[in-house]
């Protein structure tokens, strides 16, 4: 399997070198490795106390790594933290720089920050707050610029923990189905994301919302680990493989130059 959502040191969150996914890419014989920054203007904007990734920097470094590596190909991604405001910055960013492939992640809510912070679930009740989420992700597959994958749905619940946190599809499935249908239609990729956290979900989506997503005629999906260390890179990789096979799903994507590229499970 590909895994195309990785972070390294050129993301505020991840120490990580890069250099260090390249090695196990190639001791695992993946003939594919997507790193996918964070740039989460929304954050920024909101005031966070976090770096932007220097864009230039990251696309030099890939750029040398691309001609000295023959083995794995290097893609480099980048993940949009979806935010109304931060859309023009994202729109300058997709138009000007040659990524290969842009994530559309929401990460935050207006006057509520991240959802990795206790105080974002203050003062509403879970299920209100995750409507709240849901109907971001919704509009963020709206977004009028040129982006690929639509990220980590469920992001919310990764750091929840008690009864009620974890999304199923059947509590959830009017604004679900909205999302989902709106991916296909305007024939974006889904990404099954493998770090969950303490969300209490195999992946997010998790599988009920795969499921639901192929059974409406979806066929783009992605793998990310999110990885910000090597140690989760693939990480859950082959229970995914065995999982979509047991529904029909033989092929996955992965993209270069903003193009789709299909690859057997």
């Amino acid at each position: 399997m590909i895994d195309i959502h990785v972070h390294s040191r050129f993301s505020f969150d991840s120490e990580e070198n890069p250099e260090n996914y390249i090695i196990t890419a190639q001791e695992l014989c993946v003939p594919v490795l997507g790193f996918s920054e964070h740039y989460d203007y929304d954050a920024f904007l909101d005031g966070a106390d976090i770096g932007l990734t220097d864009i230039n920097a990251y696309l030099n470094y890939i750029n040398k790594v691309k001609s000295a590596v023959n083995n794995p190909e290097i893609l480099c991604g980048i993940e949009f933290g979806y935010s109304e405001k931060a859309t023009p910055e994202y729109k300058k960013i997709a138009d000007n720089y040659p990524f290969d492939y842009i994530i559309n992640s929401v990460h935050t809510l207006p006057d509520r920050g991240d959802c990795y912070f206790d105080e974002f679930f203050k003062g509403k009740s879970i299920r209100e707050l995750y409507y709240d989420y849901f109907n971001a992700v919704l509009q963020s597959v709206k977004a009028d610029y040129d982006y690929q994958i639509i990220g980590h749905i469920g992001y919310v619940s990764r750091y929840r923990t008690g009864e009620g946190t974890k999304i199923l599809y059947k509590d959830y499935s009017d604004i679900l189905d909205e999302i989902l249908k709106e991916i296909i239609k305007r024939d974006k990729c889904l990404e099954i994301n493998s770090s969950t956290g303490s969300s209490g979900s195999r992946f997010l989506p998790d599988f009920d919302v795969i499921e639901r997503y192929v059974k409406l005629g979806g066929s783009k999906l992605s793998f990310g680990s999110d990885a910000h260390r090597t140690e989760n890179y693939l990480k859950n990789s082959a229970e995914l493989r065995i999982f979509l096979k047991s529904i029909g799903v033989e092929t996955l994507y992965y993209f270069k130059k903003r193009q789709p590229i299909s690859y057997k499970i």
